[in-house]
């Protein structure tokens, strides 16, 4: 078996070709490939071989041009939603419930990595406990973090690979 999770390339917009079995044009690089796995007997799906300015990875918009990464507008909201309905204080949740948002802001990191310290008084809540049923408090500290972790979320637009400084 042969099994490709992603593969990136660049390719002009001149280097376009069609490819038959999909009934469109594609870069010239994706059909050879393509066009390879296919005398291979290789599977593969349409659905999968994305191609242009941005690309989804992950939930990410991934703009290599621009060298950004970015959640998209309903990403963001969806995920502001949910830290707004999670940062109530007094209210209780489960710690499968803390757990969750914990792990939906790690993969928010991705993007926000100087967002980090918002998951302090989230992760000493939920530390050295195991019971998945387990009510916890949302506290003070919880609400104030999550909070500022969404504010930043709100106004910051993402993160860029390289950044460009001028030489005099």
């Amino acid at each position: 078996y042969l099994y490709v999770d992603d593969s990136f390339g660049f390719a002009p917009e001149s280097s376009v070709r069609p490819y038959a079995p999909y009934s469109k044009s594609l870069p010239g690089p994706l059909v050879a490939i393509l066009t390879l796995w296919d005398s291979l007997g290789i599977p593969h799906e349409e659905k999968k071989q994305l191609f242009g300015l941005v690309l989804p990875v992950i939930g990410f918009e991934v703009d290599p041009n621009l060298m950004k990464v970015q959640m998209s507008l309903d990403s963001r909201t969806l995920l502001l939603d949910h830290l707004q309905s999670f940062a109530c204080k007094g209210a209780r949740r489960s710690l499968r419930d803390f757990q969750r948002l914990a792990g939906y802001l790690n993969w928010a990191l991705n993007v926000y990595p100087m967002l980090r310290p918002g998951l302090s008084a989230l992760y000493a809540k939920t530390a050295g406990k195991t019971l998945q049923g387990a009510l916890l408090w949302v506290n003070r500290d919880i609400v104030r973090e999550l909070q500022w972790f969404a504010s930043h979320v709100a106004s910051l637009e993402g993160v860029f690979f390289l950044s460009s400084e001028s030489w005099d």
